[in-house]
């Protein structure tokens, strides 16, 4: 089942963020995972058509993206949770 997804303001043809906080990379066709983590990261660095980047907060981008959805409905993470070699940083559970 596919997952409704809108433009991220700034980098419309280029990234999107779906209803779950997921960020989609447009040109890679395919979501950005980090550790195989869908939903590891909690800052991005979206590169924009001119060669420039931005570091984003991927709760923000779905704030403005979904401004009717509740917190609760964003999956993504609020915190850093992955330190070196992809290891969950202690205290750090994961959603089922």
């Amino acid at each position: 089942m596919a997952e409704n997804s809108r433009s991220i303001s700034g980098y419309g043809g280029l990234y999107e963020v779906t209803e779950s906080g997921r960020i989609i990379s447009l040109r890679a066709d395919r979501p950005l995972a980090r550790c195989n983590d869908e939903y590891g990261f909690h800052i991005v660095r979206l590169h924009n058509s001119n060669g420039g980047h931005t570091n984003c907060n991927v709760f923000d981008l779905w704030k403005e993206a979904y401004p009717e959805k509740v917190h609760s409905e964003f999956k993504g993470a609020l915190k850093v949770k992955y330190g070196k070699g992809c290891r969950r940083l202690k205290g750090e559970v994961l959603k089922q």
